[in-house]
């Protein structure tokens, strides 16, 4: 009986767990901290960087392109005003430029 009961409390916490998760995974609510946004990126030498605009999507020009954790301050892809790049050493922050396929950080170490 007592293995169903802490079968029952791992699955239990498990979920629990879980959503905790997703909750986190939403755009930060705090313009003033680094979040990640790493999702909302598509690598410019990705063919989808041609409709990356069209999609809401932010362009990196990065060596890493989105394999490396990209943290940015602000609300969601409109209002970012920060971003940086994990690397191989740290953390490389990131120029914003506007191109004609959208905003476009690059990595400029």
């Amino acid at each position: 009986m007592s293995k169903k009961v802490l079968t029952a409390a791992t699955i239990a916490l498990g979920a629990a767990l879980s959503l905790t998760g997703v909750a986190h995974a939403e755009p930060n609510g705090d313009p003033h901290k680094f979040f990640d946004f790493t999702t909302e990126f598509v690598s410019a030498t990705d063919p989808a960087a041609v409709n990356a605009k069209a999609a809401g999507k932010l362009l990196i020009a990065s060596p890493y392109g989105t394999s490396h954790t990209i943290a940015c301050r602000g609300t969601n892809t409109v209002d970012l005003y920060d971003c940086m790049q994990e690397d191989d050493l740290g953390w490389i922050t990131l120029q914003k430029t506007e191109t004609p396929l959208g905003t476009t950080w690059i990595y400029v170490p």
